[in-house]
């Protein structure tokens, strides 16, 4: 489904902006660290009445029909004739690289559907960076997948960047969001494409410090790496707007040369 996530959308050369997409191969999850405290999807779940988050087990995962994994072969299809590449948000209500045996055969089909979807740039964020060289099927990776972690505290940030950067997608990114504290990234930078910033939003929002982004924001100047400010959040994800020291930063990686519009 199309998203109103800031960081999916694209800015083509006339001023267009083009929203992205969020797909699902699966509902459900298990809180693995300080980030998911306030769990956005687990409380979309609980409005509908469903429990799915929790180890394996005790709880399932939802999945979904064909009708659903074909939706990205039409916007692939617009994104074609277009001449404008997409960007998709995987998964909004999941984690694809949770060890669940339920997501198995949905990870199958997600890797095929990748290879039919050439003109969408697939952004595949975990918290669970440990898996994914075991699960992708891939010994040389497509130009349209991007892998991203979050991080966003320091213990997180020392636990999951370094293997995130034995990862050899074309783009590797991190979400510092809901971001928690000050983090030095400086130590991953390198090997690092693109930095995503953000408080957090809800009735429940932690406290955030501009001055944490004024830093991530900083240290991805040093390194040249492209930072993302997504929001300054509080209760509604709007709240706090989406300045920062008077301006938007919506900086995006480059796509591989001949993907470039």
């Amino acid at each position: 489904m199309k998203t109103t996530i800031e960081w999916t959308h694209r800015h083509v050369p006339d001023g267009t902006i083009i929203p992205g997409y969020t797909f699902n191969i699966a509902w459900g999850c298990v809180k693995v660290s300080e980030e998911c405290g306030n769990c956005y999807a687990e409380g979309i779940a609980s409005r509908y009445g469903m429990k799915l988050w929790g180890p394996a087990s005790t709880t399932t995962r939802r999945t979904f029909g064909i009708k659903h994994w074909q939706e990205p072969l039409t916007w692939n299809r617009e994104a074609e004739l277009q001449g404008h590449r997409r960007s998709v948000f995987c998964s909004s209500m999941a984690d694809v690289f949770e060890e669940h045996p339920t997501l198995e055969p949905e990870r199958e089909k997600l890797w095929r559907l990748i290879a039919r979807t050439p003109w969408l740039n697939w952004l595949l964020l975990t918290k669970r960076p440990e898996h994914i060289l075991s699960m992708v099927p891939w010994t040389q990776w497509p130009d349209n997948v991007w892998i991203g972690t979050s991080a966003g505290n320091q213990r997180r940030a020392n636990e999951r960047l370094p293997l995130l950067i034995q990862v050899p997608a074309f783009v590797r990114f991190v979400s510092y969001e809901p971001a928690l504290e000050r983090v030095d990234f400086m130590p991953w930078l390198q090997q690092i494409d693109w930095l995503i910033c953000g408080g957090e939003s809800g009735a429940r929002a932690r406290p955030f410090d501009l001055d944490w982004a004024r830093s991530a924001r900083e240290q991805c100047r040093a390194a040249r790496v492209k930072f993302f400010f997504k929001q300054v959040g509080g209760r509604y994800h709007n709240s706090g707007g989406r300045l920062l020291d008077g301006r938007t930063w919506d900086e995006l990686p480059p796509e591989k040369p001949e993907y470039v519009i």
